[in-house]
């Protein structure tokens, strides 16, 4: 990528606040799009958007592990209200259902068309005409309030439907501390394993570049560090401030390289499964590094083997053997897993093995033909591929 995307972001004490002077003259009218369970909590933000002399329409119908028919949904409330700013409130599912809804109500002609097909980046979308977006995360986990991405699910094939294209980076992120504080211990889990994952996908991605590697880097430190504590701890504001700038940090590192094998194992087992997305690609990071690190590199990617002992290193893990600093990190996350009480297996997850058997050639071939494998950077497909869904639910011994 020869290129940085970010949004602008707004971070620290008051945040929410200081989102008025970036919308004031801006319009005058605001579309926010959330959950149930989160309009209560919308208050704050609904002040400011209003402080800054807008009118704001409320869509509270997201739910988890976002679909097509619910982006669609909020699609036709952003036509009726004709809002000039879109505003996603809550975690990855109610920002990914908004920047979904936004993309067609500003391409009102692609509704049209076959949505279950990817938005890729060579699409033309011309954004920015009729809105613009802001993202505020409730959560600690997808990196979607800085990223080019939003993932739906279609039900009826069991797959994931991906929007991906620069346009879609947000033009506002806002990173209020206090608005994660009530994130139940479970949920807390699970989005922070996904920042772990996000880090270090984004670091050995074959995308991956100087620009990149340092975002990777960071937020690989703060959340191997904070997780535990937050988990430990829900009401430690300084680790839930740790952790939201880390998620935050690490979707600025893998949103300008690109995330890989976890994501692929992971999306396929939510899409199956239909378990939470951060869990599914927790259980999958473990196996998927013990995966790249056990197989050759793809011709002219830089050593994965490598690139993974570097971060060991970076976290203090010093092994004389790079494959060794590699199996004491894929150990680091592990542990990090037990002690946050995240299932390590899919077995731990509650799927049966009859249940898994049933479904193993599906897992596959949506995991084949998942964008992430094209970063991923070594080859994992077919008989390989099957194995390695088997370890996955099988777990270590």
């Amino acid at each position: 990528m020869p290129y940085f995307l970010s949004p602008k972001v707004i971070f620290g004490k008051g945040a929410l606040k200081r989102l008025a002077s970036e919308l004031e003259g801006k319009g005058t009218r605001a579309a926010l799009i959330t959950d149930r369970t989160l309009r209560e909590k919308c208050a704050e933000l609904v002040e400011s958007i209003r402080a800054a002399g807008y009118e704001v329409a409320i869509w509270d119908g997201v739910e988890a592990d976002p679909t097509l028919d619910m982006a669609l949904a909020a699609n036709r409330f952003l036509l009726d209200s004709n809002p000039q700013w879109v505003i996603g409130f809550g975690g990855g599912s109610a920002i990914d259902t908004a920047k979904a809804a936004w993309v067609l109500y500003e391409r009102p002609d692609l509704a049209a068309g076959d949505l279950t097909k990817s938005i890729l980046p060579k699409v033309k979308l011309n954004l920015r005409q009729k809105a613009r977006f802001v993202a505020v995360p409730t959560t600690s986990g997808t990196g979607a309030d800085v990223t080019w991405v939003a993932v739906l699910t279609d039900r009826a094939m069991n797959r994931k439907i991906i929007f991906a294209h620069n346009d879609i980076v947000p033009d506002l992120s806002v990173l209020e501390t206090n608005l994660t504080i009530a994130l139940p211990r479970d949920l807390t889990a699970s989005t922070g394993l996904d920042v772990i994952a996000h880090a270090v996908d984004g670091y050995i991605s074959r995308q991956q570049n100087d620009f990149s590697d340092g975002p990777c880097l960071q937020a690989l430190k703060l959340a191997m560090n904070w997780l535990p504590v937050a988990c430990r701890d829900g009401s430690n504001l300084r680790a839930r401030e740790k952790m939201q700038n880390a998620a935050t940090i690490a979707g600025l590192g893998f949103g300008n390289s690109n995330t890989g094998l976890s994501h692929a194992l992971g999306h396929s087992a939510g899409a199956v499964f239909h378990l939470p997305h951060g869990r599914a690609i927790g259980i999958a990071l473990p196996y998927s590094l013990a995966y790249i690190a056990s197989n050759p590199p793809s011709e002219g990617v830089p050593d994965p083997v490598e690139r993974l002992a570097e971060l060991a290193r970076f976290l203090g893990i010093h092994n004389p053997s790079s494959r060794d600093a590699v199996d004491a990190f894929i150990d680091r996350i592990r542990s990090i897993q037990k002690e946050i009480g995240e299932p390590l297996s899919l077995r731990d997850a509650g799927i049966t093995e009859d249940r898994m058997m049933r479904e193993i050639e599906t897992l596959v071939i949506i995991a084949e033909k998942d964008p992430n494998m094209y970063t991923t950077p070594c080859e994992c497909k077919g008989q390989s591929l099957r194995e390695l869904f088997e370890i996955m639910w099988r777990g270590v011994a």
